[in-house]
């Protein structure tokens, strides 16, 4: 499961695997797979605001890199 939200708004979606690969191409890199995901958010659409930007990141693997830092502390 892909699992998406955004920081600024609270939308919140999951993707199985296969259906985001479908969705963005195999060979997408997750930030320009996050930019085709979010293209819906009028935030993203708009881009001028800096400060109320389009949040929208991966959460678990963001607790991974997270975790992985506490590890080698």
């Amino acid at each position: 499961m892909v699992r998406i939200n955004c920081k600024t708004c609270r939308r919140y979606g999951q993707y199985p695997k296969k259906r985001f690969i479908e969705l963005v191409g195999a060979d997408t890199p997750l930030p320009s797979a996050l930019k085709i995901i979010a293209k819906t958010c009028d935030r993203e659409k708009d881009g001028l605001d800096l400060h109320n930007r389009c949040g929208a990141g991966y959460p678990d693997l963001a607790r991974m890199v997270d975790d992985r830092k506490n590890r080698t502390r």
